[in-house]
């Protein structure tokens, strides 16, 4: 079965299917949502790779608005499910629409560029077994590429006070591939769009009294197109929210 679902029907929970004798969806064991933007060139191999891990019926792929070829790509695999938003709301919406769209009890979540490898979900999983909150962590494989140590200043400031506010021993806040068991977590207490869900998501943790363990994997920095982040006006908002989302908040 394949799904697609529009921006104006999240309200309202429908799915439209591609196939004209649909069947009712087998519940499955993990979802695996991927927010896209204009990543024409990276769908179909993605998609083959996590294929090979018998996988591909998990992916949710979230449709951020692109303005190129990435949505007829992501339309001709029917096993995986599309979730589409009309205009660019943040990466952070993607990620909550993806998460709103699955059930299953186990939540990947993975960039489309194919920094991080897909060949890794299964050690997540595994971790995920025995953890309920599980990061990819760039930083624990020395062997990474050299240069990403250069762009690691702001990450390992904002890591570092994320740590001293909300007593974690994370080395990559900003991971762009992570999991969690979905009863772990109150999820319908996300609400931050931009690239400050990764804070929100971090902090949301840490106040439910989990830790978050790390496990370390391999990252190939993006060899096409631009990085979506910029980083220093967004690292000097990340810290504003690190501080905001450390207050009580109001019932």
């Amino acid at each position: 079965m394949s799904a697609e679902l529009t921006e104006s029907d999240m309200s309202r929970r429908e799915t439209r299917s591609r196939s004209a004798d649909d069947e009712q969806p087998r519940r499955r064991m993990v979802d695996i949502v991927v927010p896209v933007f204009n990543e024409e060139a990276y769908i179909d191999e993605l998609i083959a790779r996590i294929e090979k891990l018998g996988l591909s019926d998990s992916l949710i792929f979230v449709d951020n608005g692109s303005t190129d070829g990435t949505v007829d790509r992501i339309l001709r695999h029917r096993e995986v499910r599309l979730v589409r938003h009309e205009q660019n709301q943040g990466y952070g919406a993607s990620i909550r629409h993806g998460i709103e769209f699955g059930d299953a009890e186990i939540v990947v979540i993975i960039d489309g560029d194919l920094e991080y490898q897909p060949e890794e979900i299964p050690l997540l999983l595994d971790s995920l077994s025995e953890h309920p909150v599980v990061f990819c962590s760039r930083w624990l494989r020395p062997e990474n590429n050299p240069a990403l140590y250069l762009r690691r200043f702001g990450n390992r400031t904002m890591t570092t006070l994320f740590n001293w506010l909300y007593g974690q021993r994370v080395t990559d806040l900003y991971t762009g591939m992570k999991g969690f068991r979905r009863d772990a977590l109150p999820l319908h207490s996300l609400t931050r769009n931009g690239f400050e869900h990764a804070v929100e998501f971090a902090a949301m943790t840490a106040m439910s009294g989990h830790n978050i363990h790390e496990i370390p994997v391999e990252y190939r920095p993006r060899q096409l197109g631009d990085s979506k982040m910029r980083h220093v006006p967004e690292a000097l908002k990340l810290g504003f929210f690190l501080l905001v989302f450390r207050l009580p908040r109001r019932r």
